[in-house]
């Protein structure tokens, strides 16, 4: 099967076979994983680069002297730079490693958004969030005095992109929505 994306084609099934997990069957069907947003399933590519770290490089990064610190900090700062190029940052800094898309998105409402949201204000999430991306907007919204808006989505899954358009108001200050082809991700962004 092949989709488009951007104008881009995407093998699924080369991209599948990455996966090692995938190939397992399901009651005579292949496994089909949606909960990224707890979970994410690993590549075989992650998998090896995992495994040789335990093997080679096991050590705390950023806090010894000796030998297996240093490789490891090494390849940490090297795969902080590549995310670096990978997503446009300006500086490598800028770039903040964490376990998942939960912790990620806590930590910006619980920083940035405590910092932006002030009472009256707006954010705004679509109906296709997972609750990962609802749930600590709802409880910023209620600290903060603001209001979670949500973006309405058509009968076919689809964002209704006139209704995002309407509710995108001066009041909004943060727009936070799931992106393809990465929807563990989501995308977060400040407006005002």
């Amino acid at each position: 099967m092949t989709t488009t994306m951007s104008g881009r084609a995407l093998d699924v099934a080369r991209i599948r076979a990455d996966f090692p997990i995938l190939a397992t069957g399901v009651r005579g069907r292949p496994l089909v994983y949606l909960d990224n947003a707890a979970t994410s399933q690993k590549p075989r590519q992650v998998l090896d680069a995992m495994r040789d770290y335990y093997e080679h490089d096991n050590a705390n990064v950023h806090r010894g002297v000796h030998y297996l610190s240093e490789r490891a900090t090494a390849r940490y700062d090297e795969a902080r730079e590549k995310a670096r190029a990978f997503l446009g940052a300006r500086e490598a800094r800028e770039v903040i490693f964490v376990r998942g898309a939960t912790e990620g998105i806590n930590l910006v409402t619980a920083t940035f958004g405590r910092q932006k949201v002030q009472a009256g204000d707006e954010v705004l999430v679509s109906a296709m969030e997972h609750h990962s991306n609802i749930v600590p907007w709802q409880m910023l919204c209620e600290e903060r005095g603001a209001k979670l808006r949500v973006i309405p989505m058509s009968t076919v899954g689809e964002l209704l992109l006139d209704e995002y358009d309407r509710l995108l108001t001066p009041r909004v200050r943060i727009v936070a929505v799931a992106t393809f082809p990465i929807p563990s991700a989501p995308s977060i962004r400040y407006v005002r």
